[in-house]
């Protein structure tokens, strides 16, 4: 029996933003129940492109994955970027998309770099796949405020705190989904217990300080107060980590990956004079996040 061909959205996608997604639904919806929706993307942990070095990732691997299957992507070929970074352009269409994928049509974005040191554009792309019997789609930017939504952008926005303005480019909110790791236990003592994820340092790092999030638990939304930072009243010298309380939750999560959109920034890390201080302002803003949590359920669905 003959392999099903696919319709190949190409990119590495990290964040998944509006851009990306107009990519990807092209995809899927030339795929038309005949071809499998596919995405080509890959990983960075042997090498990484030029432009791509050091910039703080957005999504994890498995986070993109989840995403991209929700929105109807049925195969993903995720390869390390040093298994074909010297590729030309054209073994990469032959070997990669025809061959490797069995893809009957290709999309992009009209950014789209490939081949040995990014030496071919979407033009080039549109040759090759030509050549090769593919149909190519090249997708023009999607604009926002002027300006074309892009990851550096999105990771911009995070980097500043602000969360607002990276929901409107990711089309949902900006969202930490790493595993839930022991703590000091400071916060149980501080009668406000939180969940602690350690975030990895290929990840962007959102501006140190405290914000109004949500996650869900169990199938349920809980309204929370996150702190990004050192905690500088009671320890010196920590790495960023993510602490989160979440309002009127009661159990145990080490071990599983709790997904914290982020909604809004309320105030920059401090240190306090004493611990009263800290319990007092903790309360403060978790009044506070419990406010803009539901409102914002009363207007949308919760995006994480």
């Amino acid at each position: 029996m003959e392999k099903q061909r696919t319709s190949v959205a190409l990119g590495f996608f990290d964040g998944v933003h509006l851009g990306h997604r107009r990519v990807i639904e092209k995809a899927v919806a030339l795929a038309q129940g005949n071809l499998i929706p596919a995405v080509f993307t890959f990983t960075m942990d042997g090498s990484a492109p030029a432009k791509k070095q050091g910039v703080g990732e957005i999504t994890t691997l498995e986070q993109k994955i989840r995403i991209l299957k929700g929105m109807g992507i049925q195969q993903i070929y995720a390869p390390d970027f040093s298994d074909f970074h010297n590729m030309s352009g054209e073994a990469f269409v032959y070997q990669i998309l025809k061959e490797k994928m069995n893809a009957a049509v290709v999309c992009c974005g009209q950014d789209f770099r490939f081949g040995k040191g990014a030496s071919c554009d979407a033009a080039a792309l549109h040759r090759f796949c030509q050549a090769a019997g593919l149909s190519c789609v090249v997708l023009e930017e999607v604009m926002e405020d002027g300006e074309a939504v892009s990851s550096t952008r999105v990771r911009r926005a995070i980097a500043a705190g602000e969360m607002e303005k990276a929901r409107l480019l990711l089309g949902r909110r900006y969202c930490l989904d790493f595993p839930v790791e022991h703590g000091k236990a400071l916060g149980r003592r501080l009668q406000f217990p939180t969940i602690n994820q350690r975030i990895p340092p290929q990840m962007v790092l959102p501006r140190l300080g405290v914000y109004a999030t949500m996650a869900r638990v169990n199938g349920k939304v809980y309204a929370g107060v996150t702190n990004i930072g050192v905690r500088p009243t009671v320890e010196k010298g920590m790495a960023p980590r993510a602490e989160t309380y979440l309002i009127g939750f009661s159990g145990d999560l080490y071990g599983k990956e709790v997904p914290v959109a982020f909604l809004s920034f309320l105030r920059p890390e401090q240190k306090f004079d004493s611990v009263e201080a800290l319990r007092a302002q903790i309360a403060a803003d978790a009044q506070k996040a419990d406010q803009i949590v539901k409102k914002a359920l009363q207007e949308e669905k919760p995006m994480i």
